[in-house]
């Protein structure tokens, strides 16, 4: 069953950190419980070179692996003591790596699917779409993006949304987004993925008191 395959493979990506820092670990423990991350991998192919951006501590490029080995996995972020720790979660060096890089300034290589989560709402809007541009470059006609993101909305779900954001930055698990996060109306999102090239399917993630949505792309073909 692909949701006990899935769930299998988060078990076996937070295992990889048992030997982090606590601070470290408790983090990943928690993204395990509240991202769904196992929900989001059934989104992304099972073979090709995918590009993890943002990935923090790694977790996700580590179930991405772990679902399929016929994926390589490169996560990329800004933090170099992040990716120190997704270092450090490594068994298969081979096909998963991590790299430190600026997803807003630089392209990621080309690659066969492109995964962000969790990550676009602490950057400013222009910076949103100019990764988004970034990501469209080195994907192929038809080649996906998937990113995990939050709406901005007029109801409580919106609310716990950003109250858990002020938490996490908080604690400094969650580098940037000191001053403000930057949460788009579907709307707004839905219009920033059509300039930066890609058609898109919303599907909104079940069973989430937050605003959590999956944003489905296919870079669209040259006019």
């Amino acid at each position: 069953m692909p949701g006990s395959r899935t769930s299998g493979a988060l078990n076996r990506a937070v295992h990889r950190y048992r030997s982090a820092p606590l601070g470290a670990r408790l983090f990943v423990h928690g993204r395990a419980f509240l991202s769904d991350l196992a929900f989001i991998e059934r989104y992304v192919p099972r073979t090709g070179f995918i590009v993890d951006l943002g990935c923090g501590h790694g977790l996700f490029a580590c179930v991405l692996r772990e679902a399929s080995d016929t994926r390589r996995v490169l996560g990329i972020d800004l933090d170099p003591d992040k990716i120190e720790i997704a270092r450090g979660a490594i068994r298969d060096t081979q096909w998963l790596r991590f790299e430190v890089a600026d997803m807003v300034a630089d392209a990621p290589p080309k690659c066969d699917a492109v995964t962000i989560v969790d990550v676009l709402y602490l950057l400013p809007f222009e910076a949103q779409e100019r990764v988004l541009r970034n990501v469209a470059s080195a994907l192929g006609e038809g080649g996906p993006l998937i990113v995990k993101a939050q709406e901005r909305r007029t109801d409580a779900r919106y609310v716990l949304t950003y109250a858990q954001e002020l938490v996490t930055v908080g604690l400094g698990f969650t580098r940037g987004g000191r001053e403000r996060f930057f949460f788009p109306s579907r709307e707004d999102a839905l219009a920033m993925f059509e300039r930066a090239g890609f058609a898109i399917e919303v599907v909104d993630m079940p069973r989430r008191p937050y605003t959590d949505v999956l944003y489905l792309g296919r870079k669209k073909p040259a006019l």
